[in-house]
């Protein structure tokens, strides 16, 4: 059963991965519709762990904001972002009474199934604008499906002391290490040609970063999904959980790399 069940991730991170790759090496209009696509489900499904915990957002509205952001992104609006989060912070004052909980959630909804992703498509930007490969564009979701599967597969298998065992309690300080171990061999190899000044030191300090937001990315899902008493975001993707489950570590690795690699260009 442990065999079935670490075959049936890398087969769906595969699928997923190819439709990313079909998306990434397109047009950037083609990155847009995924993007507002999957989030559009993935922010359903959020909105759906809130009201299992006795709060209750309109879907349409959310879901509508967070693809307005995305598309001020994508026009390369960066003016927009303060405006926008003050307009945010005064709407969800205004319709909710008390506010203050609401206004929590309603902004971290924001951040997490807006801001976070949205950096997808600032990666783009960055890879198209400085004539780089859009091979560095897919190495966040390749790392972190490596790092994830063997992270999985090492824990399953010699992992004893719990790395967040209230939240997360399969997770495992060896599956950990061992995603990161053999996941900075993977960065060098799949980066160096396209970074051939980065000493090897930085692919290690990359890993280790991109590891951690992993992890983070990880439990903060599994935050929201414990406290509404289910192990998946939904069943659409039938035994693999939903959509948000699918991404919960690529809202934070993505944007990690997307800094990485500015620091390293100087910009």
């Amino acid at each position: 059963m442990k065999g079935k069940d670490l075959l049936s991730r890398v087969i769906v991170g595969s699928l997923f991965g190819a439709l990313f790759i079909i998306t990434a090496l397109s047009h950037p209009i083609f990155l847009l519709i995924f993007l507002i696509i999957w989030l559009g489900i993935a922010t359903k499904e959020f909105l759906n762990l809130l009201a299992k915990i006795g709060l209750k957002f309109p879907a349409f509205l959310l879901i509508g904001v967070n693809t307005l952001f995305l598309l001020l992104v994508y026009f390369a609006v960066p003016s927009f972002y303060s405006l926008f989060l003050l307009i945010a912070i005064f709407f969800w004052a205004i319709i909710r009474s008390p506010a203050s909980e609401y206004l929590a959630f309603g902004l971290f909804s924001l951040f997490y199934l807006a801001f976070l992703p949205s950096h997808l498509l600032l990666l783009k930007h960055l890879v198209t604008v400085k004539q780089l490969s859009n091979f560095l564009l897919l190495f966040p979701i390749f790392f972190t499906w490596v790092n994830d599967t063997l992270a999985y597969g090492i824990g399953k298998r010699i992992g004893k002391r719990k790395l967040a065992e209230r939240i997360s309690p399969k997770k495992t300080w060896e599956g950990f290490w061992g995603g990161l171990i053999f996941s900075i061999p993977f960065s060098y190899f799949y980066l160096n040609p396209f970074l051939p000044n980065a000493s090897p030191s930085l692919f290690v300090l990359l890993s280790i970063l991109l590891s951690i937001l992993a992890q983070i990315g990880d439990l903060v899902e599994s935050i929201f999904k414990r406290e509404a008493g289910v192990k998946d975001s939904s069943s659409l993707l039938l035994a693999h959980g939903g959509f948000l489950d699918r991404i919960d570590s690529l809202l934070f690795t993505i944007p990690g790399f997307y800094y990485f690699l500015k620091l390293y260009l100087g910009i």
